[in-house]
């Protein structure tokens, strides 16, 4: 009986040291949160986002661009060496004969430096983007093949200057929209006159000739009433 009571101890005594031994189970780990990112405004830029890149003038395909020279002064002993010709007609511009009052200009009349030509036919794209429901710009004489004289001999009144492909007359545009050259001060859309001449300012032209009736402002020494520029406007690059 006694040796029964110590067996029952012992088999007590084990199970209490295996409960004491048994180990505590870990407490179950706290989900981290998730960071969810704000949405963005649809329509909202990023830096990722590609710059637009200012659209090339369509006419630009049109020319045999070449790289010019510009020899002389503007209105003395002027030359061209290797002028560019700007093609009679345009997405954008139109070219107007000013001796026979009529489309298109002729070829020997239609050459300038490579610069002037980009400058102008940037310039106008720029416009009419603006302005999609304008006319076409118009364009009159620019210089000579090989720059030069281009005095009364050649008709009209002819040109002081012109004569090294950095000069060009631009018509303004018609109120009626008509793609013709304004015979009047009254015929003119000055808004859009006046914001052809900005942009040629802002493109820089060191020179733009303008009819004092039209009353176009712009930068002192830079944009100039002239007579005789009633019906056009007249830019001069560098």
């Amino acid at each position: 009986m006694r040796y029964l009571v110590l067996i029952l101890g012992a088999l007590l005594a084990a199970g209490a040291v295996a409960f004491a031994q048994e180990p505590t189970p870990a407490p179950a780990p706290t989900p981290t949160p998730v960071a969810t990112e704000t949405p963005v405004p649809a329509g909202t830029p990023t830096f990722e986002e590609p710059v637009t890149e200012p659209s090339v003038p369509p006419d630009f395909a049109a020319i045999q661009w070449r790289q010019s020279q510009s020899k002389g002064s503007w209105a003395r002993k002027g030359r061209l060496v290797r002028g560019v010709m700007l093609p009679e007609l345009g997405e954008d511009f139109f070219t107007w004969d000013p001796i026979f009052n009529r489309i298109p200009n002729r070829e020997w009349r239609r050459y300038g430096t490579d610069r002037l030509i980009r400058t102008v036919l940037t310039v106008i794209h720029q416009f009419r983007m603006e302005h999609d429901s304008a006319q076409r710009v118009g364009i009159m004489d620019l210089s000579r093949t090989h720059g030069g004289k281009f005095g009364r001999e050649y008709g009209g009144l002819g040109h002081a200057s012109h004569q090294n492909g950095l000069d060009i007359d631009i018509l303004y545009p018609r109120k009626d929209g008509t793609e013709a050259r304004p015979t009047k001060p009254s015929q003119v859309d000055r808004v859009l006159a006046q914001d052809l001449v900005d942009r040629f300012v802002a493109a820089g032209a060191i020179k733009v000739f303008v009819g004092p009736k039209l009353k176009l402002k712009g930068p002192k020494n830079v944009v100039v009433p002239l007579i005789y520029h009633d019906d056009h406007l007249h830019v001069r690059v560098r």
